[in-house]
């Protein structure tokens, strides 16, 4: 009987859902940023010739009033093309001509792009937070020695209803509570597994913690670790899948010692790469056992260390709540993790122009795709708040000062306000050789990483 296929139809299905996820994402993110630049050009008077999303030759096209609209081959970017925007165009005096624009209407149209990217971030955290988000609930998880939350009482299991007067609902309420309360008296409202309530007062010690960044920061801390051993989530291939665990699993124990978090599976399991271990779970009611290798990788912290750990190949939650708001408290809430994630990417981007994070860590397209590949398995919810996650991030990256990007327009702009008249045109197309060519090298250097990830 022949084959048709090396591949199984289960591969491809899930190679092309992966690819759908990308394209889908890839081209809302463009045509949001494109359409900042296309709505406030024509709201300004300067004349679209040309929206394109996509590059390459085209697929469709169709012209209404004076703008052809694109759909082109190359999913990987897309244009706004206005008339007399090039240098050196013959219609660049005309009327309607984006270079005979004042400079203000010229930076607005530069600026909308990036705008868009943050305001269709905004968007959509907006419609999942009113649609409501699974959130991890404030279960106790593991209780460390001699903390404060074991000198008090607490015990793997206890849910904390409050703290003071503030109702606890999700485990980052609690988490921002205790960080900011060092040394202070906190009353906490505590449902026991058994059902009963109890009010224990606990005192956070002062402690030094290392943030997303390896940066120092004072916090309060009691010594508790949420509740977090369901498996959600399995991927294809892993030492996981191979030693035969599955979604809907309760993680019990390796090797002996009770799972009860994500740092109880650290010591247990991630800091032993290529070690046989055995793994305790519970799948509906009944306990299983089987053996489980992790994968031995190296990876680099954020100063760049280069540390070996173990790869499983798991999710893991634990009992979430839906973290849900009505109208207006959506849209609060929606701009307070747009406003969160900004402030993340432009200290990621900083540290890494100042080589503070490894260069290494910049990913491309591929990069990009095994992440959108890996948030549609996890759910409609994690892939969109993955696409504003990149919408912030594409906003940001065209706001740096990098000529042909929408941040080098905009510096340009800027430096014509403050001396009356244009950059000459001569430096104009010297600046943006230059821009092409940083750009060029960047992308090539990220398809290098992104290689390099795969073949390591």
């Amino acid at each position: 009987m022949f084959e048709f296929s090396i591949f199984s139809l289960d591969t491809i299905l899930s190679f092309g859902t992966k690819m759908l996820a990308f394209i889908g994402g890839l081209a809302a993110l463009i045509f949001v940023h494109e359409l900042g630049h296309f709505l406030v050009a024509r709201k300004v008077g300067v004349v679209v010739e040309k929206f394109s999303l996509g590059f390459g030759p085209k697929i469709v096209s169709f012209t209404k009033g004076n703008t052809e609209y694109i759909l082109a081959w190359v999913p990987l970017g897309g244009y706004v093309k206005m008339k007399g925007e090039e240098v050196g165009e013959d219609n660049a005096g005309e009327e309607g001509s984006f270079s005979a624009s004042p400079v203000l209407h010229r930076l607005a149209i530069a600026f909308a792009g990036p705008l868009f990217n943050i305001l269709f971030a905004i968007a959509i955290y907006y419609g999942v937070y009113l649609v409501g988000i699974p959130a991890l609930a404030p279960v106790v998880g593991t209780v460390k020695d001699e903390s404060p939350a074991l000198v008090a009482g607490l015990q793997t299991g206890d849910r904390i209803l409050a703290i003071g007067d503030k109702e606890i609902l999700y485990w980052e309420q609690l988490q921002k509570v205790v960080h900011d309360s060092p040394g202070r008296s906190l009353g906490f409202k505590v449902e026991r597994s058994s059902g009963v309530i109890e009010q224990v007062s606990i005192t956070p010690t002062s402690e030094k913690i290392s943030d997303l960044f390896g940066d120092k920061k004072n916090v309060g801390l009691i010594g508790i670790a949420p509740l977090v051993r369901n498996i959600f989530y399995v991927k294809e291939n892993s030492p996981a899948e191979q030693a035969g665990i599955k979604e809907g699993d309760v993680l019990v124990s390796v090797d002996g010692n009770i799972i009860f978090g994500w740092e109880d599976l650290r010591t247990s399991a991630i800091d032993k790469p290529g070690q046989e271990l055995t793994f305790r779970v519970l799948r509906n009611g009944t306990e299983i056992t089987t053996t489980l290798i992790p994968k031995s990788k190296v990876v680099k912290d954020i100063e760049g260390k280069a540390t070996e750990v173990g790869l499983l190949g798991i999710g893991m939650a634990g009992e979430m709540a839906t973290e849900k708001y009505g109208v207006f408290g959506a849209l609060k809430r929606s701009i307070d993790e747009t406003s969160r994630l900004i402030y993340l990417i432009a200290v990621s981007i900083k540290k890494m122009v100042m080589g503070s994070i490894p260069a290494d860590s910049i990913g491309g397209p591929i990069l990009i795709f095994q992440i959108y590949g890996e948030q549609a398995q996890q759910g409609l919810n994690e892939l969109v708040r993955l696409t504003a996650l990149l919408s912030i991030n594409l906003g940001l990256l065209n706001l740096l000062p990098i000529p042909v990007l929408d941040g080098g327009h905009i510096f340009f702009f800027l430096i014509e306000m403050l001396k009356g008249k244009p950059v000459s045109e001569r430096n104009r197309e010297r600046a943006q050789q230059v821009g092409i060519f940083m750009l060029l090298s960047l992308m090539v250097f990220a398809f290098y990483n992104d290689i390099m990830r795969l073949i390591t």
